[in-house]
């Protein structure tokens, strides 16, 4: 942009003398939907920041929105650019932790939205603008209900923009993968940046970049280089929960008399609730997840009639979950009202458990039954590790899995192990040959000493 019409612009917006180049097209852009896919210290947060301030001083008694994936985000990432922006410029709001209040009557409400009930609080707003923060980090369902039914007609009074950004996750998946790398959402316009963009830090991160790549040993192509410094979309197969599994159908039909199976539960009375069967034949050491059930934001009744249709169906030897805070009266209504009993699931080391679930699925110890276990297919190919490696990545929808992990501990008891009848070698014969040969000398050489102190003790009596 020429030097004259900067002017104009910071003349009309004043804050934006805070932005660089690609930050400032990015705010001007006019569109009403809009993304920006950027890398770690491109100055994300900042952009969101003078973005809600600018307009919000301008438009006297509206109202915006500002989500991040938790409360403690908005806390820990937004509210630390946010004090020293309102000191800088002298701009005379009441800040507390779910929102800013200007003195032109102008609020800036700030949330968590991981959690469907919070989603639910929004409806009725009228707003001029939502900035939807860690895009990358939301399940696919919640931003797309979000976005869908709660923002998108809560911007249609006031013709707002609604704005998505965020750096690119470790699954290449879920609604903002989609407009920011697919042409599957066509209505978006896309902007792009990184820290190499950000004249404050640009020494510095070329610095950080190279220093990453000596000490990781990698070139360019390392997907987690790609990710956070180029902010790039890249699949990182390492950084998967779970590794490649096998979909078939076992080669007879479950029934009662010959197989066996446990249920598991993961109890979501504010979202998902998903149940999970693994059943194996008698003698038989390899199982299979015979379906899964997924029951939206269901009550006490809907699971529970859910639940008791499948005991009918498998008559498992056991059903287990974890009751997500659940009250133990609503347990013994499941037990009492609806005949199932549901013992509580192994919950501790799961990271442990998930590796060996994993090599039950890489060894077709475990295999997945096609038609009946879609939802749970597709959680095993987006879940990633958290950085700690515990358990999963924050935000990641893991429902029928964690109803499949429960499920499949419990089933670990109970599942027959078969010897396996090993063909002997050459080598492993010549070996037992020996070891029988030393076996039986040791045995000679004993049984002479034995003899020999028999002797001394008869000559001494």
């Amino acid at each position: 942009m020429s030097e004259e019409l900067l002017k104009s612009i910071y003349k009309i917006y004043p804050l934006y003398q805070e932005l660089f180049d690609k930050q400032l097209e990015f705010v001007l852009s006019p569109s009403k939907y809009i993304a920006a896919i950027c890398s770690r210290r491109a100055g994300k947060t900042t952009v969101c920041a003078i973005r809600a301030f600018q307009e919000l001083m301008m438009k006297p008694n509206s109202l915006g929105l500002y989500l991040a994936l938790t409360d403690d985000n908005v806390e820990r990432i937004f509210m630390p650019t946010v004090r020293p922006l309102l000191a800088k410029y002298k701009i005379t709001a009441n800040v507390t932790k779910d929102e800013i209040a200007f003195s032109n009557g102008s609020k800036l409400i700030l949330a968590g939205a991981n959690h469907i009930n919070r989603i639910e609080t929004f409806r009725g707003f009228k707003l001029v603008f939502c900035i939807i923060d860690e895009a990358a980090s939301f399940t696919e369902h919640i931003l797309q209900y979000l976005v869908d039914e709660i923002i998108s007609p809560a911007l249609i009074d006031n013709q707002g923009q609604l704005i998505l950004i965020g750096t690119p996750a470790n699954h290449c998946s879920g609604m903002f993968y989609n407009v920011t790398a697919t042409t599957k959402e066509e209505s978006w316009i896309v902007k792009r940046w990184t820290g190499f963009d950000n004249p404050h830090i640009a020494v510095n991160y070329d610095k950080a970049t190279k220093e990453f790549l000596k000490r990781k040993k990698v070139d360019e192509t390392n997907p987690k280089y790609r990710r956070e410094y180029l902010g790039e979309w890249c699949t990182d197969e390492d950084a998967l929960m779970i590794r490649p599994f096998t979909i078939g159908l076992p080669s007879e039909q479950y029934n009662t008399e010959d197989w066996r199976s446990v249920v598991g539960v993961d109890f979501g009375f504010n979202d998902e609730t998903a149940i999970s069967v693994i059943g194996w034949r008698r003698n038989n050491p390899t199982a299979y997840v015979l379906e899964t059930v997924g029951l939206q934001y269901a009550n006490v009744s809907t699971i529970g009639n859910m639940l008791k249709g499948i005991k009918e169906k498998y008559k498992p030897i056991k059903v287990v979950g974890d009751p997500a805070g659940s009250s133990k009266i609503i347990m013994a209504e499941f037990s009492d009202k609806y005949k199932v009993f549901i013992e509580s699931a192994q919950k501790t080391n799961k990271a442990h458990y998930i590796e060996i679930f994993n090599d039950a699925l890489v060894n077709d110890n475990l295999i997945l039954v096609p038609g009946k276990t879609e939802t749970l297919q597709k959680e095993m190919k987006k879940v990633v590790w958290n950085e700690d490696r515990t358990r999963e990545l924050e935000g990641m929808k893991c429902d029928h899995l964690d109803a499949t992990l429960y499920a499949y501990r419990e089933a670990m008891a109970y599942i027959e192990k078969i010897p396996v009848k090993i063909t002997k070698t050459e080598h492993m014969i010549e070996q037992e040959m020996l070891q029988s040969q030393i076996d039986y000398d040791i045995k000679r050489l004993e049984d002479k000493n034995d003899d020999f102190f028999t002797d001394i003790s008869n000559i001494l009596d």
